[in-house]
């Protein structure tokens, strides 16, 4: 084999020596995006909706061993009729590291930082440069959307489904841009809309509307039959989630009509979570900055102008991606703020490539000389910077400084009160009356995850629904988050807990 020559091994040396410079920078830019997602002065307590309801599911397969079938309080759970992949993957987390909040949001976690990793790659390869691939990266992180409830800190389905459509969204791009794309692209494109589907149900397929959008626009649509790979992994995806669904029937008799009720059916036709809720209110949560730099979005139409090649048709495909989502969440009659999470990757890689089209066209104007071109430029290159300041300032103000008002506010105390209870060598015994929901007049999922989490540490916990029934006989301590429960414990005896908000008394 010939050697290299000194000039011939240069240019190879430079382009090594680059490869090398750019996945320090990502890898970088990743490392502050985990430290700001997950480096918590603040622990989040357990949410009400839906991160106890699967806390609960997952802590109870736990002690039962895996199963298609997930249960609340012992029964076959009808109400959080989601496939079991997630929670397969927490009852994995708590076996590998032990029952605790941080185990239980660990697969979240981690996928959270697939998906931010491969936005990186896939910014790095369409546009070159790897400082965009981390702008992408830090403006997905830095929106609320993403950090806050039902996101990448807590045990939702959310952050699952967002890695698995992203992923097979991003593949989806290189293969349609292929007369005949590989067999083992395919082959993970299906994987990965598996993977979603037996995450979130149809919420896994929803946002792949938006590459018929794309194929549509770039007139590119005949490539679908084009190719039997397509047809082959369509076949492969809808075989193996009706195995799925057959089994989870035969297993659980009356899951198909909760299904179609709970996850398709009702929230397109109904409301399922109270009145509904304008057609404009997605657009206008991220308005108000449920995703980071929404002035950039609005500037992506004058990138698209001036881009071209592949970084111009990657922004046309996260638009697609966008404005198909939107569109069909908005026309559901149930409209909630995570609804549009899985668009957050496509936003944040449109908003990169927008601000990089914008720098790059200030850079020609002033190459060129022309003064109109170059005061248009340096206009719209302020708008662009005042966004990124804009959304840094919101993202660390919205993530350190303001406590967000969660729904079940009361109940997510309990974790902190059992904390300074568990020391104590008394039985204990909460009062919490729950609240209705549907034919459960005392629903407290919260408490029970708490409960759960630690009568698996030694801590046995009883509960009660009213303060003078059910509770133990002798020295006890009867303790309870519910205000009205609250305010009856402080009469009746000196507070031990300690807990804002709560109440713990010595039953003698």
């Amino acid at each position: 084999m010939a050697r290299l020559s000194q000039d011939d091994a240069r240019p190879v040396m430079r382009f090594s020596a680059a490869r090398r410079s750019d996945m320090l920078v990502m890898a970088g830019g990743l490392l502050i995006a985990a430290l700001f997602l997950f480096l918590d002065v603040r622990p989040l307590p357990i949410l009400l909706w839906d991160e106890s309801r699967n806390i609960v599911n997952a802590l109870e397969m736990d002690r039962s061993g895996f199963g298609l079938v997930t249960t609340y309080r012992g029964a076959p759970d009808l109400w959080n009729t989601k496939p079991p992949l997630l929670i397969w993957l927490m009852v994995a987390s708590v076996r590998l590291f032990g029952e605790s909040e941080w185990a239980l949001r660990l697969p979240g976690m981690i996928a959270t930082l697939g998906t931010l990793t491969i936005v990186m790659l896939f910014v790095r390869r369409i546009t070159g440069s790897a400082w965009t691939a981390v702008l992408a990266a830090l403006l997905l992180a830095a929106s609320p959307g993403l950090f806050g409830e039902h996101g990448a800190r807590t045990a939702d389905y959310d952050s699952l489904l967002i890695f698995f459509s992203t992923a097979y969204l991003l593949l989806l791009f290189g293969a349609v841009h292929r007369r005949r794309p590989a067999g083992k692209t395919l082959a993970l494109i299906g994987l990965c809309v598996v993977g979603a589907i037996l995450t979130k149900s149809v919420a896994g397929v929803i946002p792949c509307l938006g590459v018929g959008l794309y194929l549509l626009l770039i007139r590119r649509v005949p490539r679908l039959w084009q190719s039997r790979g397509y047809a082959a992994t369509g076949v492969a995806v809808a075989g193996a989630v009706a195995l799925f669904l057959l089994v989870r029937e035969i297993g659980n008799p009356g899951y198909l009509l909760a299904s179609w009720h709970n996850d398709v059916g009702g929230r397109f036709t109904e409301s399922l979570i109270g009145d509904r809720k304008p057609a404009a209110f997605y657009l206008s949560i991220l308005w108000a900055g449920y995703v980071a730099a929404p002035l950039l979005l609005v500037l992506a139409p004058v990138a698209l102008t001036q881009t071209s090649g592949r970084a111009r048709a990657a922004l046309l495909y996260s638009l697609s991606v966008c404005v198909t989502l939107l569109l069909v969440i908005s026309l559901a009659a149930s409209k909630l703020h995570h609804y549009v999470l899985p668009a957050l990757p496509f936003m944040a890689i449109a908003a990169a490539i927008t601000l990089r089209a914008i720098i790059l066209r200030l850079i020609a104007a002033h190459a060129a000389g022309d003064p109109r071109h170059r005061i248009r430029a340096i206009a719209v290159l302020l708008v662009g910077l005042f966004s990124l300041f804009s959304a840094a300032q919101s993202a660390v103000a919205r993530r350190y400084l303001i406590d967000p008002p969660y729904e079940g506010a009361n109940a997510a105390r309990y974790g902190a009160l059992f904390d300074r209870l568990a020391a104590q060598p008394r039985p204990i015994m909460v009062v919490d009356p729950g609240f209705v929901r549907d034919e459960d007049r005392h629903y407290t999922p919260v408490l029970l995850a708490y409960r759960l989490l630690w009568q698996g540490r030694g801590v046995p916990i009883g509960w009660a629904t009213a303060l003078d029934s059910g509770a133990p006989a002798g020295i006890g301590v009867i303790a309870s988050c519910d205000p009205d429960i609250v305010a009856l414990l402080q009469k009746r005896g000196r507070d031990i807990g300690g807990v804002a908000g709560c109440a713990a008394i010595v039953r003698r």
